[in-house]
C-alpha cells in the first residue's frame, strides 16, 4: 500500500466504509436530510422576512373599476369598507369562525403540524390539492400578501409568514384583521359588508344562527350564498352550529334554538352605484365568479374596456334628447322628469360597442343609475329582433325565407332547431314551443336579443359583448384575463356564411352609401322601441320605452312615432360622435408622428 494512502487523514464519512456498501450509502443520504431541511427552513424564513408586517393592519381598500385608459370609474359597492374593532365582534361570531376554520387557534403558534401532516397524506393519496390545512393565521397571510397559487412552495411560504405574524400580533389582532379582510361573495369583503348585505344588520346585532351562516359562507361564497342558495346555506350553517357545540362554545339548548331559526336574509339587493358602468361591471363580475376562485384576495381592481370620454359623450347626448321629447306638443299630459323624479317617465338605454372586439365602450341603462335598474336586463318581447334567428335556421337548411312572415319560415325548420340556435346565439332560459317562438312574442331580457344581433352581425364568430377585461388584486397581480385567444375568437358559434347572409335580411337594413347597417323595430306588447347602427368600428344599440308599459300611452296620437324617432336619433347621434372622435384621434396621432419625423431630420 502506498505511504500517502496510509497517511491519509481520516474523514468522518469514512466510518460508513465499515458498513455494508448499500447500507453505508443509505445512512449517508439520511444524514443529509436534516441538513437539507435546515437549509430549506432558513431560505423560507428569509423569504418571509421580506414581507412588511404592517400590511396586516393596513387601511382597507375598496374594490374599484378603471376604464381602458386607467382612469378611475368608481367603487364596486354602494358603501365603503368599515373596519370593525374586536370589542364590536360578538363572541358567537368569533366562536363560529374558530370552530369552523381553526379550533386550536388560541393555542397554536400559527401552524398546526398534525394537520399539515394529515393534509400531505391526503393530497398524496388523492394526487391532488384536496386539503389545505390552513389555520386562520395562514389564511390571513395569503390574504395580505401575494404568495402565489396553490403550490407546495406557497404553502411553506405561507407557514413562514404566519409564524412572523404570530410573533408580532396578538390573537385578537389576528382574528380581527382576518374577519375584516375575507371575501363573502357578491364583491363583498369584510364582516361589516357581509352583515349588511346578507342580513341588513350591524355586526354587533347578528344572531347566533347568522354568525354560523357567515362562518360557513366563506367556505364557498357562490355555493353557500344565503340569498341565492338558502338550502345549501342552511346546511353549512347547521354544520357550523354542531361544530360549535362539539367545541363547547354553545349549549344544547342554544344549538336547538339556532337550528330551528329560519334562513331570513335581507333579500336580493343590487348595489346602488352612481354610474351605469359600475352597475354593469358588478353584474358581469358576479357572472364570472372570479372572486370566489381567488381565495387570497382582500380586495380587487378591475380593468374594463369602458372609455370614460365615450361615456360622457353618450350621457351628454341621451338626456337632452329625452327632455326635448318631453317638451314636444305630442307629450302633453304625459309624465315628465322633474329633477330626480323618474317614476313613470320615459327611459332610454344605450350601448356603444367596439364592432370588432366586443369591447363595451359606454353604457346607460336608463336616465339615472340611482334607481339601481339596468333596462338592458329588463324583459321585453323581442318581436322582429328574433326574426334573424328564425331566418338563420332556414338559410342553414337551404329552406325558403319568407321575409314578411317569420312564422311560416319557422314552421319549415321546427321548434327544436330554432330553440337550439337561439340558445347558441345568447338567448337563455326557457323558450316557448309554439308559434309565439317564431314571432318573438315571449319575454326575455333585452340583453339577450342584443347579444344575438351582435353575434349575427359578426358573421357568427365567437365575439361577445363584455366590459371586464382584467381582474387583479390591489397589488396589480392578475387573477383573471377575460379575453378569448385569437383562435377562440375565430371559432364559429353560428354558421358563418348563413349569418352573413341573414345580416342582409330584415330587420337589418344595409346602406351602401354609408356602409352601415341599421335596425329599427317597435317591440310587441308596448315594450319599447329598439334601434341599432352597425359600422366598421362601432356598433350602437338604443332602446326607448317605459318601465311599466301602458297601452293608452302608445295609443295616443304621435307618441309611438315620436318614441321611434327619438330612439333612432339616439343611436345615430351616438354613432356619429363616436366616429368623429375616432377620426380626430387618428388625425392627432398622424400629426404627432409627422412632427416626430420632422424633428428627427
Amino acid at each position: 500500500m502506498k505511504p500517502e494512502m496510509e497517511n491519509r487523514r481520516k474523514r468522518w464519512y469514512d466510518l460508513f466504509g465499515l458498513l455494508p456498501r448499500n447500507l453505508g450509502r443509505l445512512l449517508l443520504w439520511f444524514s443529509l436530510i436534516p441538513i437539507a431541511f435546515i437549509i430549506v427552513l432558513l431560505v423560507y424564513a428569509w423569504r418571509a422576512d421580506q414581507y412588511e408586517l404592517d400590511e396586516v393592519l393596513a387601511p382597507l381598500e375598496n374594490c374599484a373599476a378603471y376604464d381602458r385608459n386607467g382612469q378611475w370609474i368608481g367603487t364596486l359597492t354602494d358603501h365603503d369598507r368599515v373596519y370593525v374593532a374586536r370589542n364590536e365582534l360578538p363572541d358567537n361570531l368569533v366562536n363560529a369562525f374558530v370552530a369552523r376554520e381553526d379550533e386550536d387557534f388560541f393555542e397554536h403558534g400559527g401552524i398546526v403540524y398534525s394537520s399539515i401532516i394529515r393534509s400531505i397524506c391526503r393530497n398524496l393519496t388523492t394526487l391532488s390539492y384536496a386539503q389545505g390545512a390552513s389555520t386562520i393565521t395562514m389564511q390571513l397571510a395569503r390574504n395580505c400578501y401575494e404568495l402565489g397559487g396553490k403550490t407546495l412552495d406557497r404553502k411553506v411560504l405561507e407557514m413562514a409568514v404566519a409564524r412572523r405574524i404570530e410573533g408580532k400580533y396578538s390573537k385578537d389582532e389576528i382574528l380581527t384583521a382576518y374577519l375584516n379582510r375575507i371575501y363573502f361573495g357578491q364583491q363583498c369583503y369584510g364582516i361589516a359588508q357581509a352583515a349588511d348585505l346578507y342580513f341588513g344588520k350591524k355586526v354587533a346585532d347578528l344572531t347566533l344562527a347568522e354568525c354560523a351562516t357567515l362562518a360557513g359562507l366563506v367556505r364557498g361564497p357562490s355555493i353557500y350564498n344565503p340569498v341565492y342558495s338558502p338550502e345549501a346555506a342552511a346546511k353549512v350553517r347547521n354544520a357550523t352550529l354542531e361544530r360549535m357545540f362539539e367545541c363547547e362554545f354553545i349549549t344544547q339548548e342554544q344549538l336547538w334554538q339556532a337550528l330551528r331559526e329560519p334562513m331570513a336574509v335581507a333579500g336580493k339587493r343590487e348595489a346602488r352605484p352612481g354610474s351605469y358602468p359600475v352597475l354593469v361591471v358588478s353584474r358581469e363580475l358576479g357572472d364570472l365568479d372570479c372572486c370566489d376562485e381567488q381565495e387570497g384576495t382582500s380586495s380587487i381592481f378591475v380593468m374594463t374596456t369602458l372609455d370614460l370620454e365615450f361615456q360622457r359623450m353618450v350621457e351628454d347626448v341621451s338626456e337632452p334628447m329625452l327632455v326635448a321629447l318631453e317638451s314636444s306638443s305630442v307629450w302633453a299630459g304625459l309624465p315628465k322628469r322633474v329633477d330626480n323624479q323618474l317614476n313613470r317617465c320615459v327611459q332610454a338605454a344605450i350601448l356603444c360597442v367596439d364592432s370588432r372586439k366586443g369591447d363595451l365602450l359606454a353604457v346607460t341603462g336608463g336616465r339615472s343609475a340611482q334607481d339601481g335598474l339596468d333596462r338592458w336586463q329588463s324583459k321585453v318581447m323581442p318581436g322582429d329582433l328574433f326574426t334573424p334567428i328564425v331566418n338563420l335556421c332556414a338559410v342553414d337548411q337551404r329552406r325558403t325565407v319568407i321575409r314578411s312572415n317569420p312564422e311560416v319560415t319557422g314552421r319549415g325548420v321546427g321548434f327544436n332547431t330554432v330553440i337550439e340556435t337561439a340558445q347558441k346565439a345568447g338567448y337563455k332560459g326557457e323558450l316557448p314551443r309554439s308559434s309565439d317562438l317564431y314571432t318573438g312574442r315571449f319575454s326575455v331580457p333585452l340583453s339577450h336579443a342584443v347579444n344575438a344581433l351582435y353575434l349575427i352581425g359578426n358573421d357568427g364568430l365567437n365575439v361577445s359583448i363584455s366590459s371586464v377585461r382584467q381582474v387583479g388584486t390591489t397589488k396589480k397581480n392578475l387573477v383573471m384575463v377575460n379575453a378569448p385567444s385569437p383562435e377562440e375568437s375565430r371559432r364559429e358559434i353560428l354558421p358563418r356564411e348563413s349569418a352573413h347572409l341573414v345580416a342582409s335580411l330584415p330587420p337589418f337594413r344595409y346602406d351602401e352609401r354609408t356602409r352601415k347597417t341599421f335596425v329599427n323595430v317597435r317591440l310587441p306588447g308596448n315594450t319599447g322601441h329598439f334601434s341599432a347602427v352597425m359600422g366598421r368600428y362601432f356598433t350602437v344599440f338604443a332602446w326607448v320605452g317605459f318601465d311599466s308599459p301602458e297601452a293608452a300611452v302608445y295609443e295616443k296620437k304621435g307618441v309611438s312615432a315620436a318614441l321611434a324617432k327619438t330612439c333612432s336619433s339616439l343611436a345615430g347621434e351616438v354613432y356619429d360622435r363616436a366616429e368623429e372622435g375616432r377620426r380626430k384621434a387618428v388625425r392627432e396621432r398622424r400629426e404627432r408622428e409627422n412632427a416626430a419625423e420632422q424633428g428627427s431630420q
